[in-house]
């Protein structure tokens, strides 16, 4: 286990990689009572081609996979409600999906290994069938109709969508009606067995525990235990050249507000700046 210091906090990161490529980063908090643990995957919106594990063509799924995704993992074959199991313990659990990345998350104070190893074992054990895609289907599209209603993501929805012009961060990370219909479970599948691998994975631990007793919990895991021996190579994502110009500088919608609302974006091409100073320029900003 390798200790990284976070400059000028005080804070060290512990740091430990597992033989199956899985990332884990614990910070010990001592006298907090509330500890905070993310699973995450390397797949969002923004991803809509590329190769397959164990093929050699590219591959373009629909959009809103990501989201679909997230969704599914929560079926489990037994029948049993993840949600319910770290309730039961009084945590909380979520997840979410944005354009780079799918997480799933819990926050409690009691039992935090065994809801530990419960996160790895639910996000770990995919259970797809035709049925149970189908009717997630309605459920999303429900969604969808939901946010189209909200003002404040329609203004955010509309502004990527006037800024871009390639990329499929212009689409919400959601999808479309068009695009969650025409989903299958093998593009399901597929988007599973690709970026769901350890090695495209990362674990964060912040509370009041021991990093090694975190370290066992996850080397330990079937997760672990079924890959560790199974080296994935760097995945092949198709490159979207996208320019400066945006696609549309001006759009008005007609909603039901009580005040206006404004959104302002500035298209600016981030390679011109090192990782350090994107931070800076969004704080900025």
């Amino acid at each position: 286990m390798n200790k990284i210091p976070l400059e000028k906090t005080g804070i060290d990161v512990c740091y430990e990689k597992l033989d199956s490529g899985l990332e884990l980063y614990i910070v010990k908090k001592e006298g907090v009572k509330q500890t905070y643990v993310t699973l995450t995957t390397k797949f969002g919106s923004e991803v809509q081609e590329f190769v397959p594990r164990s093929e050699q063509k590219m591959k373009k799924v629909p959009l809103g996979v990501a989201h679909f995704l997230e969704h599914q993992l929560f079926q489990m074959e037994d029948g049993t409600d993840p949600m319910e199991i770290f309730s039961n313990s009084g945590s909380d659990a979520n997840a979410f999906t944005s354009t780079e990345q799918t997480t799933y998350l819990f926050s409690g104070v009691n039992e935090t290994l065994e809801n530990l190893g419960y996160l790895i074992h639910y996000v770990s054990s995919p259970y797809f069938t035709d049925d149970s895609v189908e009717k997630e289907k309605g459920i999303i599209i429900e969604e969808l109709k939901m946010y189209a209603d909200d003002p404040y993501q329609m203004l955010y929805q509309k502004m990527l969508f006037n800024t871009l012009r390639n990329s499929p961060a212009r689409y919400p990370t959601i999808g479309t009606i068009a695009d969650i219909k025409k989903t299958t479970k093998e593009d399901l599948i597929t988007c599973y067995n690709t970026f769901y691998h350890p090695s495209n994975m990362f674990l964060i631990v912040v509370g009041n525990v021991e990093p090694f007793d975190v370290i066992r919990v996850a080397r330990k895991s079937e997760f672990n235990e079924q890959h560790k021996n199974d080296p994935q190579e760097k995945i092949k994502i198709k490159e979207v050249k996208e320019p400066s110009k945006v696609l549309k500088e001006y759009e008005k919608i007609e909603m039901n507000v009580q005040i206006p609302k404004v959104s302002i974006n500035y298209k600016l091409s981030i390679g011109q700046f090192t990782k350090e100073q994107q931070r800076k320029l969004q704080a900025y900003l």
